[in-house]
């Protein structure tokens, strides 16, 4: 069965203004879902839908279609079953998914249960996401429950709440209804934290609040796990899944030892034209904006033998939460820089800036360090041996299978303690 996405996320908006492109925690809210929309390997197709191009064009690397919406489409007076139509009228699918992004946390496992639910059961023509809650209501003059004998809330009906956030539905219902719910609909239950819908300031803030959170422990996750790994085992397990071009060798690393895990940040630098204003260069300070916690700063740099990322920019990166840069070229103040126990990735270092030869070509947006492709937000590893570079499809497996390669190498080395025959180990515990 054919299954494709739609995310309809307009340039425009009244109650928070360009919502889609306001930062949540350091991306675009429409990001967050397109992200997580186009890693679900049950979606076949993955369709953006807006009016504006900035929206359109801004994340062009991830694998998407654009859907151009007519403006007359894009205000709040649209009804969302008429916008839902308006998509499905143009794509040809079995099961038809639309996300808001004003619901940014919803899971990809939810998405999966949906979907299947309509492959699994005929009776139902629709999925929609809600919450339940057990609510003291009131009505304008009173509540609705018996204000005499006050019942304890495990004993309230529940309230049941569309959360505006998912809907999933079969293409006959679609085309026949034109409606994003159909007649016999399944009514799956979000958590607390799917169910958050941003639609005002407020929401923005909790919402907010909710994504560096969920952040953070990622970033947790990140920071111990880095000390028990190796770029030796990622590079294995990618090689060993078929994904190449992967591994980046030949950057110098100025502290000893040192193990960081994190997510991409990028910036490209190119040649300077001539006469073009060499100011352009600070428009790299921009990236200092969308930075988080536990990102890793990644430059690509056309004149890689003028020096990049100095003392200050390792302050201002400190600052923002990054906790390493790898750079394709030469740096400088590296002894101030590694007074400040920041890891930085290079080429070797040069006291020459790259001020006044070189300028921002774009951040944000892929980049390439010795032939290896890096988008943003894509996971990095990196140690005394090299880089490796996880590409978002294939992030789950690997972390998956470098857990379990950490757990067979703890009983490799117990084995060997052990005085047992190397073959033995192998025939036992597989390639090591």
């Amino acid at each position: 069965m054919k299954v494709v996405a739609f995310l309809p996320a307009k340039g425009n908006s009244e109650r928070i203004e360009s919502k889609n492109m306001k930062l949540l925690d350091g991306k675009p809210l429409f990001l967050h879902t397109l992200e997580k929309l186009v890693n679900c390997d049950f979606i076949d197709t993955v369709y953006l839908d807006s009016e504006s191009d900035e929206v359109l064009n801004y994340a062009s690397y991830l694998n998407y279609i654009p859907l151009k919406r007519d403006p007359k489409l894009a205000n709040n007076n649209t009804d969302g079953h008429k916008l839902f139509y308006n998509e499905v009228s143009q794509v040809d699918a079995d099961i038809y998914i639309q996300i808001l992004g004003t619901s940014p946390f919803i899971k990809e496992d939810t998405i999966r249960k949906g979907v299947e639910i309509l492959k699994q059961y005929e009776e139902y023509d629709s999925v929609v996401l809600v919450k339940r809650e057990k609510q003291y209501t009131w009505n304008e003059k009173s509540p609705n429950y018996d204000l005499n004998n006050i019942p304890n809330s495990k004993d309230l009906p529940d309230t049941v709440i569309e959360t505006m956030g998912l809907y999933i539905v079969r293409s006959e219902c679609a085309h026949n209804e034109k409606k994003r719910i159909g007649k016999h609909p399944f009514l799956m239950n979000a958590d607390a934290i799917e169910a958050v819908d941003v639609n005002y300031p407020d929401d923005f803030y909790h919402a907010e609040m909710i994504a560096k959170g969920l952040h953070m422990d990622e970033v947790k996750k990140f920071s111990v796990m880095s000390n028990h790994l190796s770029s030796c085992t990622f590079s294995d397990i990618l090689w060993d899944l078929g994904v190449k071009n992967c591994f980046i060798s030949g950057l110098r690393l100025n502290i000893k030892g040192k193990c960081v895990m994190g997510r991409a940040n990028t910036l490209k630098l190119r040649k300077l034209l001539e006469n073009e204003d060499f100011r352009g260069i600070y428009k790299g300070l921009e990236t200092y904006k969308t930075m988080r916690s536990g990102d890793i700063i990644v430059v690509e740099n056309e004149c890689n033998d003028r020096a990049y990322f100095g003392d200050l920019n390792c302050n201002l990166a400190i600052r923002s939460g990054a906790i390493a840069t790898i750079i394709d070229g030469v740096t400088r103040d590296i002894t101030k820089v590694t007074d400040l126990a920041y890891p930085v990735f290079s080429e070797g270092y040069c006291g020459a800036d790259v001020r006044g030869v070189a300028t921002v070509e774009s951040y944000n947006k892929p980049v390439y360090i010795k032939n290896v492709k890096i988008c943003p937000g894509e996971l990095i590893f990196g140690d005394i041996n090299g880089v490796v570079v996880i590409p978002h499809r294939y992030e789950k497996i690997v972390l998956e299978k470098v857990v379990q390669a950490m757990r067979t190498e703890k009983i490799v080395i117990d084995k060997i303690i052990d005085n047992v025959d190397a073959y033995t180990i192998y025939e036992q515990e597989g390639a090591f």
